[in-house]
């Protein structure tokens, strides 16, 4: 199932003395990875991603990958890269004992939301955007039973925070007003080609086993539409406010999808008939590693296997790691301290990585691979490519799709194919 994808996250940086001070730590990440060993051109680092500052945040975009399991690779890279930009700022501008704390999650305190977005370039064939509202919107408002982050907003816990902010089928807004379907439109490569699926409705995810489920299904799912496999797919009533009466029940038997002609089902329901077109097309050991996973989290989910599934769900662990520091402290802040701590994205501090130490959370990835991926690009994506000729080449501008070179002649190369990684894959690039 190679797709060409992608997710974008929105990193929160903050210090308290930095602020103070009228510094912003995000401006002050950024300048230091400009200066270090990772930056190779405008805003793109040498593992293909590009990292810059949108709306008062941090935000890394992968570079393109090929497939769910090296997305979740270099996703969890740029996590890294972000940490370890905190770490050296601390070093640099504050004193001992004085923090930088950095945070993956999508609310602040306040209620201010912002992104983490998944990219999948999917077959303009596909008419756009009835196929996606009949085919992909049951997926959408029912996979957050599985890929919800969890969070406290307007005092209590939902199991998806975008699931909870989300208010439409179809939109075109990113920041108000949101859909489970986006129209934005912006593919990067070939526009008679390809489409650019903009997925705003997930959350950020910690947990290794969501984040592969979040992607491997979504991607299934979009080759099962190009295929035309989806044609008795259960239509939905009322998505978005089945949706908005779930995220808020923590217990599985209280969640109710309505499907047309008057029956209610769970969500389990809608997603099991996708795993079972899923069955239909996995091809290799890997694949059906994490299809049997999808099937084992679905099962967990029915059978009230809490303890368990909490492992491969990051809502349901966040929620005990909730009431494990209720146990130890009292207060009107614990629960949200608690909430946000778990998204902190220090390995030394975060409270997701003192449960993933304890064995309470599982493992997909070796700390090998996410290292390299810190570095390197993916070797079967123009992400490669694109690193091949910034080292070979003075950079004038750089963008996902087209770089511009000079080095004493001025040069203009098209990269419209993603998949394309070597030299001979580019035709008559050159003006």
């Amino acid at each position: 199932m190679r797709r060409i994808q992608g997710t974008e996250h929105e990193y929160t940086l903050y210090s308290k003395k930095l602020a103070r001070s009228g510094f912003d730590p995000h401006t002050i990440a950024l300048d230091l990875l400009k200066e270090s060993a990772l930056h190779m051109a405008g805003e793109f680092i040498t593992n293909g991603s590009r990292c810059y500052y949108d709306v008062g945040h941090l935000e890394v975009s992968t570079c393109e990958v090929s497939n769910a399991f090296d997305l979740l690779v270099w996703e969890k890279a740029g996590e890294k890269i972000v940490d370890w930009l905190r770490r050296v700022a601390e070093e640099k501008y504050l004193s001992d004992g004085e923090k930088i704390w950095a945070f993956k999650n999508n609310t602040s305190p306040d209620g201010t939301s912002y992104g983490s977005h998944e990219n999948y370039l999917v077959d303009r064939s596909v008419v756009f955007p009835d196929r996606f509202v009949r085919e992909l919107v049951p997926h959408f408002s029912t996979r957050f039973i599985y890929t919800g982050a969890g969070d406290i907003l307007d005092g209590k816990y939902v199991i998806s925070p975008m699931i909870y902010l989300t208010s439409s089928v179809v939109s075109g807004e990113t920041m108000h007003k949101t859909g489970l379907i986006n129209t934005r439109d912006e593919p990067h490569s070939s526009r008679e080609k390809w489409r650019r699926l903009h997925v705003i409705c997930g959350d950020a995810l910690m947990n290794e086993a969501a984040i592969l489920l979040r992607n491997f299904t979504t991607t299934a799912i979009l080759q099962l539409m190009e295929m035309d496999k989806l044609g008795d797919v259960p239509r939905l009533s009322s998505p978005v406010e089945d949706m908005w009466a779930n995220v808020e029940k923590t217990k599985p038997g209280q969640w109710k999808v309505h499907v047309n002609g008057g029956k209610t089902v769970s969500p389990v329901d809608i997603q099991r008939y996708y795993l079972s077109k899923i069955e239909n097309i996995v091809s290799d050991d890997r694949e059906r590693r994490a299809l049997k996973m999808l099937d084992e989290v679905l099962d967990g989910i029915e059978n009230r296997k809490s303890k368990e599934l909490a492992r491969r769900v990051e809502w349901l662990d966040k929620y005990y790691a909730i009431a494990d520091a209720k146990k130890k402290k009292t207060g009107d802040d614990v629960e949200m301290m608690a909430c946000k701590q778990y998204s902190e994205i220090g390995a030394d501090r975060g409270l997701f990585y003192k449960r993933q130490r304890k064995g309470l959370v599982d493992r997909i990835l070796k700390d090998e691979d996410i290292v390299r991926a810190v570095s390197e690009p993916p070797t079967d994506t123009r992400a490669s490519l694109r690193r091949t000729i910034c080292d070979r080449f003075n950079i004038e501008s750089i963008d996902w799709s087209s770089i511009v070179t000079n080095d004493g002649r001025r040069r203009n190369i098209d990269l419209p194919d993603p998949y394309a990684c070597r030299w001979e894959d580019l035709h008559g690039t050159a003006g």
